[in-house]
């Protein structure tokens, strides 16, 4: 194993993360070196190592709630270039790339043709200088989104992956509008308690009838208790419920 390779992790969104270093911490915390804040991915809850024998996937938790390519590890395991790592609903490929090798590959850089050239790569983790090719390609699949398994670009509107089978994210549900009602609950329960007897919160929430029957049955005090008890009550339900009752 090559001490200098570099291990990269593409998540769900297609955000890149390149690890160099000999230990990286994976979680929901802050002090994190890679923070994955999605349901099921615990504060500290994996870390890859670089031993002798390659890039070491470690579940912190001990809980066995890590998966390599479908498959669950136990409390470590070897990466490989391609692996797809679950933890929680977030999704890791994983690239490895020895860095020697890239470097023997890349001639040397020309300093008079980068003039033209803009580095953009300190702002994303994907590495690479922009270029008006670069552009270009990008203007071409701005309209597609990656696959949050293999990472292949697919149709914006996707359920499943046609390259990896993999079912896509459902899109976050339209947050609901609260139920505004006419009738205020303080009031009506304050009218119970107080004025219960007459049936005055009867007519306040648009019950005649009932308020007349109460006002008739003063006197025998029933109205009295049942109007005191049913103030009660109003405080116990919150506004939407009381909304959806009463209107």
């Amino acid at each position: 194993m090559n001490p200098q390779s570099e291990l990269s992790l593409t998540d769900n969104y297609g955000q890149t993360y390149k690890i160099s270093s000999s230990s990286t911490k994976i979680g929901s915390a802050p002090q994190c070196d890679i923070v994955i804040e999605e349901p099921g991915v615990m504060d500290n809850h994996a870390e890859i190592r670089l031993e002798e024998s390659g890039w070491i996937l470690h579940d912190v938790t001990g809980e066995n709630n890590i998966s390599i390519n479908g498959q669950k590890i136990q409390a470590m395991n070897k990466l490989n270039d391609g692996d797809v790592i679950s933890i929680g609903n977030a999704i890791l490929r994983v690239s490895i790339q020895e860095s020697q090798t890239a470097s023997a590959s890349v001639p040397p850089a020309n300093t008079s043709s980068q003039e033209g050239t803009v580095d953009l790569s300190g702002f994303r983790s994907t590495g690479g200088a922009y270029t008006a090719e670069a552009e270009a390609e990008k203007s071409q699949t701005s309209s597609k989104k990656p696959c949050r398994a293999c990472g292949q670009l697919i149709h914006p509107e996707a359920e499943i992956c046609p390259h990896c089978g993999v079912r896509q994210m459902e899109p976050p549900k339209p947050a609901v509008a609260p139920i505004v009602g006419k009738k205020n609950r303080t009031t009506a329960a304050l009218l119970g308690i107080f004025l219960g007897g007459f049936g005055f919160h009867k007519f306040y929430l648009g019950q005649p009838v009932l308020g007349i029957i109460y006002l008739v049955l003063v006197w025998t005090w029933l109205p009295v208790i049942a109007g005191f008890l049913e103030g009660l009550y109003y405080l116990t339900l919150s506004d939407t419920q009381f909304a959806e009752k009463y209107g």
